[in-house]
């Protein structure tokens, strides 16, 4: 069985926390309402291959409530 991240030399973090464009052609995909779409873009348009989804901590509600945010990482 082959590790997932062998020959990745570049990775990428997507997050529904933030908005960026996309680092390899600046064409605003990426982020808070576009997960899917920019989590694809990356894999269909520049070849990435996804190395992790999860969520990370965010924040915290005005009522001391944390706020998490899903996240991915993708790599090439």
């Amino acid at each position: 069985m082959s590790d997932k991240y062998e020959g990745v030399t570049h990775v990428v973090h997507v997050s529904t926390d933030s908005g960026t464009g996309c680092e390899e052609c600046s064409e605003l995909v990426v982020g808070i309402d576009r997960f899917a779409e920019s989590v694809n873009h990356y894999i269909e348009v520049h070849g990435y291959r996804l190395l992790h989804v999860g969520s990370e901590w965010a924040g915290e509600a005005s009522d001391g409530a944390p706020i998490n945010a899903t996240v991915a990482v993708l790599g090439r």
